[in-house]
C-alpha cells in the first residue's frame, strides 16, 4: 500500500507540473461548481493531508475503522452542490490552492518526498487520526489513494491532457475498495450482474 501511495502521488506531481494546469488554472473544471485550481488543491490534500496527519497524535477514544466503514460513514443521499459539506470541500480546495499552481506543486512535492522518507518505517497498523476517524495507515493511505486515483483523472479531463498511468497495485486496492463500497450500498446481486450480465442489470452503480 505504501508503495501505491507513493508511486501514484509521482503521477500525481506531474500533472501538477503541468503547464495545462497553470493556463488553465481559473477555469471550470469537469466537476460542477469546482474550478481546476480548487480541484488542482483538492486532489493535493490526499498527500499534504496524510502529512499533517501523521505530526499529529490519533483522536484518544474513537473505534479504529477500516477504509470502507470510513467512507460509509459519510454516505446518503447525494447532498446538493450547494450544501454545507460539498461548499466546505471547494473552499478548502481554493485555499489550498491560493497561492498559485506553482506553489501548491512545491508543497506537494515537498509532503511526498517527506512521506517517501517516513512511511516506508512505519507499521501499517499504526493508527491514524483522519478527521474525525482513526484509521490503520494502511487503511488511512487507501482513502488517500482512492481520491487521488478519482481526482487525477478528474484533473485531467479537466485539462484536456490523457489520464496519467498509476501502479497496477493502486488501481486493484482502489477498485477494491470501490467494488466493496458499491456492494454495501446496493446489495451483491446488482453489482455482480452490473458487471457481469449487463442484460439483467437494474441500472447504474457506483460507490458514492
Amino acid at each position: 500500500m505504501i508503495s501505491a501511495f507513493l508511486d501514484t502521488a509521482e503521477a500525481v506531481s506531474v500533472l501538477l507540473r503541468s503547464p495545462a494546469l497553470a493556463k488553465r488554472w481559473e477555469r471550470p473544471s469537469a466537476l460542477d461548481r469546482f474550478r481546476v485550481s480548487g480541484l488542482a488543491g483538492h486532489l493535493a490534500r490526499a498527500v499534504l493531508n496524510v502529512d499533517r496527519w501523521l505530526a499529529e497524535a490519533p483522536p484518544a477514544g474513537r473505534p479504529v475503522v477500516d477504509a470502507v466503514t470510513y467512507f460509509l460513514a459519510g454516505a446518503g443521499p447525494a447532498p446538493h452542490l450547494d450544501d454545507a459539506v460539498p461548499l466546505r470541500i471547494r473552499e478548502v480546495g481554493e485555499q489550498e490552492a491560493a497561492e498559485g499552481p506553482d506553489a501548491l506543486a512545491e508543497a506537494f512535492d515537498a509532503a511526498r518526498a517527506r512521506l517517501a522518507a517516513r512511511l516506508p518505517g512505519m507499521p501499517l497498523d499504526r493508527p491514524v487520526g483522519v478527521f474525525t476517524h482513526v484509521l490503520p495507515l494502511d487503511q488511512c493511505l487507501l482513502t488517500r489513494l482512492v481520491e487521488l486515483v478519482v481526482h487525477l483523472d478528474d484533473l485531467a479531463v479537466s485539462l484536456e491532457v490523457p489520464t496519467p498511468s498509476v501502479p497496477a497495485e493502486a488501481t486493484d486496492a482502489v477498485t477494491g475498495c470501490l467494488t466493496r463500497l458499491a456492494v454495501a450500498r446496493h446489495g451483491c446481486l446488482p453489482v455482480l450482474r452490473a458487471l457481469a450480465r449487463h442484460e439483467r442489470a437494474t441500472g447504474p452503480i457506483s460507490a458514492f
